[in-house]
């Protein structure tokens, strides 16, 4: 009896020991919403795994998993949604997330870790030094002409000619999506959204004057920009050699650099004639989409429609601005 007496404690603490040395095995698996995301986007990563703890290293700045040895400040960010992750990337690029799963091994009294890693991009979109809208203030009542921005280097103002002179006495406003940037000029100086201090176009040398920006943003990011500002070529008279003179030349509402102009032509006349007009030096004219370039009063040109476009082109700084005239001629 004795023996079954001492038995029954002795089984009951086993049980007790099984209990306390169990382990769980950790297992690193997580999910990404696609392997292309968008900046500022609130990103969600699915942990599948199993274990007793977990961290997670998005990758970026201070929280990258091969440097955490380093003693470069880079650490790991706990599960914020139960087992799951959120995490919005503030830079762009294209980043190594790891996972950590771990747990508490008492038989060996020693952590056991594992990890899964995963590539995800990160969109550039507007991470602070990327220009939204460039544009001057308005030079004229109601009429605030913007920019194009070309790639993430150049900004080109193409502005009609009655700017001319005030355009360089006018301060230039911007607008990103991130208020802390900091817009500084070549000599370092802060400009935030007063650019006034840049001159914009000689107009003496009818040329623009190529101006660079230092845009600083997120971690101390550096962008350089051009601002590029041209005028429109100046069309002052457009006719046909052997016809009366057109009416003068309209701006299409909406369409800035775009002009039309009404011609009366003899229907006795024939379909061949030469253009003739008066415009800025260093400017080449052509017609419709053929790129052959037009002599005033020289070259020939068929007319086989009733609306046909010039082009009034020239360089600025490798780009091209253009006017367009559109002549709609009334047979009579």
């Amino acid at each position: 009896m004795r023996k079954f007496i001492i038995l029954i404690p002795l089984i009951a603490l086993f049980a007790c020991n099984r209990a306390i040395i169990r382990f769980v095995e950790p297992v690193a698996e997580f999910s990404l919403p696609g392997d292309t995301v968008e900046l500022f986007s609130s990103v969600k990563f699915t942990n599948n795994g199993d274990g007793e703890y977990f961290s997670f290293w998005p990758g970026d700045q201070s929280h990258e998993y091969s440097l955490k040895e380093a003693g470069l400040n880079n650490v790991g960010l706990p599960p914020n949604l139960g087992k799951d992750f959120f995490y919005t990337y503030t830079q762009s690029g294209s980043f190594t997330v790891v996972m950590v799963a771990s747990s508490y091994d008492e038989e060996t009294n020693k952590y056991v870790s594992v990890t899964q890693t995963k590539k995800i991009f990160v969109k550039p979109g507007n991470d602070g030094n990327f220009f939204e809208k460039f544009a001057l203030y308005n030079v004229e009542k109601d009429y605030s002409p913007e920019a194009d921005i070309f790639g993430d280097s150049d900004i080109v103002f193409r502005l009609p000619r009655k700017y001319d002179i005030r355009v360089n006495t006018r301060p230039i406003r911007f607008r990103t999506n991130n208020v802390n940037a900091v817009v500084k000029s070549k000599a370092g100086d802060t400009l935030y959204s007063d650019l006034s201090v840049l001159n914009l176009y000689d107009l003496t040398n009818n040329v623009p004057n190529v101006n660079r920006i230092n845009v600083i943003g997120y971690f101390g990011k550096v962008r350089v920009y051009k601002i590029i500002t041209g005028f429109y070529p100046v069309v002052t008279s457009i006719k046909f050699t052997d016809g009366p003179n057109s009416k003068p030349l309209t701006e299409v509402p909406g369409k800035q650099g775009a002009y039309t102009a009404a011609i009366f032509r003899d229907s006795f006349l024939p379909l061949s004639t030469t253009l003739t007009y008066v415009t800025e030096p260093g400017v080449t004219v052509t017609m419709g989409n053929d790129p052959t370039p037009l002599i005033s009063g020289v070259t020939p040109i068929t007319l086989t429609t009733e609306k046909p476009t010039f082009y009034f082109t020239k360089k600025m700084a490798g780009y091209e601005i253009v006017t367009s005239v559109t002549l709609v001629i009334t047979y009579i």
